[in-house]
């Protein structure tokens, strides 16, 4: 209602004047924010002091600034009267409904109310709350400004404007912030990646004075980066480097353009060499003129290189070396690109001659279809080399087989570049291997007559070939995998093969042309055979290639030498028994021959002398003196005779059935003259009757024997003979106390012509014991000693009581030669 005056009442007029000075602090604040945005003010500082002059002006006291994160978060940046803390992070299942306001272009909502779930502090009743959209320059949410709104609160429009305002300040600071926070991370990360970078970068001001080095750069100084900055090459550098380098800058300072260089410094390492890309650029900070540097290390490459060259150089004199092989290098369609001198001097072409030319040029036969030497390569390529030998026909015409060896090379791209072939001139090999094959046929042939297998080994390849039924004569099947000279090496006998392999090594690395040798080889059936191995070396350029021989098995001759030796030895050997046995002998007849011969001397004066001087009883004495001789010479001859049937196997046993005992008995008897001239006296422990079936005759022998053995090494000590027995058999036992047995001769002994002792204090043949031993055995029993030396010696006989009479001979020994 107006005044009569025509004046605005004055509560109205005060109210205009209040809307006034509202207005006039919204413009003051929103002017002291874009103030203190410009200022450059931290984000942080200018949303608090934002937050709090907007709560100030309208009268507020609760409020937060939420800014919008991904994945629909939010994070408080700035709060008053709420329960949030600064850097407080929102779920979007804590926002509640009021998230929907990202979805509209409006800056201002009323989305909340007393019971909606809000990140400020609870309201009063019917409080409502009031949220601030604040954009970036496109639109897009980046914060969002939550107020707390009373129930009698209303903005007008200058508020809502206000809001509008102060949201567009703060969403362009906040936008800022972000971009320059992207900016330097961007920065920070471009930093990091030149510190790290495997390159030298650098960059150097309109004074040459370096402004930024990676600490590569420093590194290769080194140095650290502060000692390089702001220095120039010529305080760096000799004055030489730095001149070339400074020369290099200029260049492109002058062309405007960026430029690549090859430069060589002197650093505290030694002289590297480096791969410099020069660029000119603009920096805001230091202005235009800003030369950029950067550097790749290519001094491994730079010593490749050279080593490469080198490399290259000694192949190509090593190449050119070879006299008796051709190096040549063909494209890919198969002409000639390279020709080396070996190639020269082998096929008679200079290589301005023949390179760019069909290789077919020089051959003749199927080689010298260009479509069959495609083939040839492409097998090449396939296979990985290819081996051919063909005929060629060098300048001056003559003929040779060549033999080449070719393989594809390979672009980086997978693609055949060329081909090389190496050549050989093998023309005498070839002939060689002609007269070879036509030598193995004939040997062939002559191994069919004469039962010898031929064997070929290729050393090169180290691969054995056997001919025909060679494996099969040893006893193994023509399927047998023998191609491996382990195979051969293997089924050598085993004390042979040391032997053999060194001969044969021998053979190869001697330069000699033969080699044979005969040993034992393993059987397909596990016995071994005697083989004769002769082989022929075939070298090449003195080498050896080849071993072509024949094997024959040698096993019958071999066996046959064994028994002709063996016979020789054993014909030797009864030769010495005999020359032994007929001085023993000899010794032993003359013995008692001498002594008969004197008293029939004897015997004779006296009869001469008539019968005053012949006595009766003399003459009694010196007949029985001369039958004594006669009966001793009788027994040797026995003796003999014994040995003759024992040898030949002729000996005749009579068995009887007899009281052994009693016999025992008899035959001391007839002993106790002997026994009573030797000194010794004879103990009998004899069972009163013990029948057994017996060759008296024989045992009569042993008994004697064995008590003339005890009496001779025993005499004038006493004899124990036992008898003892079962059912089964019984044992003889006698026992004297003369010198003794070693036990090392106890079994030698009963051989024939063995002694223990000197036959020249002891005397005799040395076959009674041998005599005993067979005789006993050829009764079915056996015999043995027990003695030590000085002990005297106990000898058994063991015989059954009723031997199997059909045993009349055993089996003889070799014949003795008299």
């Amino acid at each position: 209602m107006g005044s009569e005056d025509g004046h605005a009442p004055v509560g109205v007029a005060h109210l205009e004047q209040a809307a006034q000075q509202a207005r006039m602090w919204r413009y003051g604040v929103l002017a002291s924010l874009s103030q203190l945005a410009l200022q450059g003010l931290s984000l942080s500082s200018l949303v608090r002091e934002a937050l709090a002059q907007l709560l100030e002006v309208l009268e507020l006291s609760q409020g937060a600034l939420l800014e919008h994160l991904a994945e629909g978060r939010f994070q408080c940046a700035a709060c008053f009267g709420a329960s949030l803390e600064p850097g407080q992070l929102l779920e979007p299942s804590e926002l509640g409904g009021w998230q929907s306001l990202l979805s509209t272009r409006s800056l201002t909502a009323e989305v909340f109310g007393e019971d909606t779930r809000v990140p400020l502090t609870p309201l009063g009743t019917g409080a409502r709350g009031l949220l601030v959209r604040l954009p970036d320059s496109l639109g897009e949410t980046v914060a969002v400004l939550a107020l707390a709104v009373f129930p009698e609160r209303r903005f007008d429009v200058d508020a809502i404007s206000f809001l509008q305002a102060v949201a567009h300040i703060l969403g362009a600071a906040i936008t800022r912030e972000r971009q320059e926070r992207m900016r330097r991370e961007e920065v920070a990360r471009l930093e990091a990646l030149l510190e790290v970078s495997p390159l030298v970068i650098c960059l150097k001001g309109p004074d040459g004075r370096y402004v930024y080095v990676n600490r590569r750069f420093a590194a290769y100084l080194r140095r650290s980066v502060d000692e390089v900055l702001g220095h120039t090459d010529e305080e760096l550098f000799s004055a030489d480097t730095a001149r070339r380098l400074r020369a290099h800058d200029d260049e492109v300072r002058s062309s405007g353009e960026a430029r690549e260089f090859e430069e060589e410094l002197a650093l505290p390492e030694g002289a590297l060499f480096f791969l410099v890309q020069r660029f000119l650029l603009r920096d805001p900070q230091h202005g235009p003129g800003v030369l950029g540097l950067m550097a790749t290390d290519i001094s491994g490459l730079k010593h490749s290189e050279r080593e490469l060259r080198r490399v290259e150089a000694e192949l190509r004199q090593l190449v050119d070396g070879l006299r008796d092989q051709g190096i040549i290098m063909l494209d890919a369609e198969g002409r000639v690109a390279s020709w080396s001198r070996g190639a020269e001097r082998l096929k008679g072409y200079r290589a301005e001659e023949i390179i760019g030319r069909p290789v077919t040029f020089i051959h003749e036969g199927e080689l010298s279809h260009p479509g069959l030497v495609r083939e040839m390569l492409d097998q090449a390529v396939a296979k990985g080399r290819i081996e051919v030998e063909s005929w060629c026909i060098r300048k001056d015409g003559t003929r040779f087989l060549s033999e080449d060896t070719v393989f594809p090379l390979w672009s980086q791209d997978g693609k055949v570049r060329g081909f090389s072939a190496v050549s050989r001139d093998v023309t005498e090999r070839h002939l060689a291997r002609k007269r070879l094959e036509r030598s193995e046929a004939r040997y062939r042939l002559v191994s069919r007559a004469t039962r010898e297998s031929i064997w070929d080994w290729d050393l090169l390849q180290n691969r054995m070939e056997w001919g025909e039924q060679a494996l099969g004569r040893l006893g193994y099947a023509e399927e047998e995998d023998a191609s491996h000279p382990s195979w051969w090496e293997a089924r050598i006998y085993p004390r042979d093969r040391e032997e053999v392999l060194a001969g044969l090594v021998q053979v190869l690395e001697g330069g000699e042309e033969r080699w044979s040798a005969e040993f034992r080889f393993l059987r397909g059936d596990g016995s071994y055979a005697w083989v004769r191995f002769q082989g022929y070396v075939v070298r090449e350029e003195e080498r050896p290639v080849r071993l072509i021989g024949a094997m024959a098995d040698i096993t019958r001759r071999r066996r046959a030498e064994e028994a002709r030796n063996r016979l020789y030895q054993e014909a030797q050997e009864a030769i010495r028994l005999r020359d032994e046995f007929l001085s023993v002998a000899s010794h032993e007849l003359k013995t008692p021959i001498t002594p008969l011969q004197l008293h029939l001397q004897a015997l004779r004066v006296l009869a001469s002398k008539g019968d005053e001087a012949f006595n009766v009883e003399r003459a009694t004495r010196k007949l029985a003196l001369a039958e004594h001789q006669v009966q001793r010479l009788a027994r040797l001859v026995d003796d003999l005779l014994d040995i003759s049937r024992l040898n030949s196997g002729r000996v005749e046993l009579r068995f009887e059935t007899v009281d052994v005992a009693r016999l025992v008995r008899e035959l001391l008897e007839r002993q106790r003259a002997a026994l009573r001239s030797s000194g010794s006296e004879v103990r009998l422990q004899l069972r009163e009757a013990l029948m057994a079936r017996v060759d008296p005759m024989r045992l009569e022998q042993i008994f004697t024997h064995l008590l003339a053995n005890a009496a001779k090494y025993g005499r004038g000590k006493p004899i124990d003979v036992t008898l003892e027995g079962d059912e089964a058999g019984y044992c003889i036992r006698i026992r004297d106390r003369g010198i003794g047995i070693a036990p090392e001769d106890q079994q030698r002994i009963f051989e024939r012509f063995e002694r223990a002792v000197s036959e020249r204090h002891y005397g005799g043949l040395g076959l009674g014991l041998w005599l005993v031993r067979r005789i006993t055995e050829h009764l079915g029993g056996s015999i043995n000693v027990r003695s030590q030396p000085g002990e005297g010696a106990t000898f058994e006989v063991r015989l059954p009581r009723f031997p199997l009479e059909a045993r009349l001979t055993g089996v003889p020994d070799a014949p003795m030669v008299t």
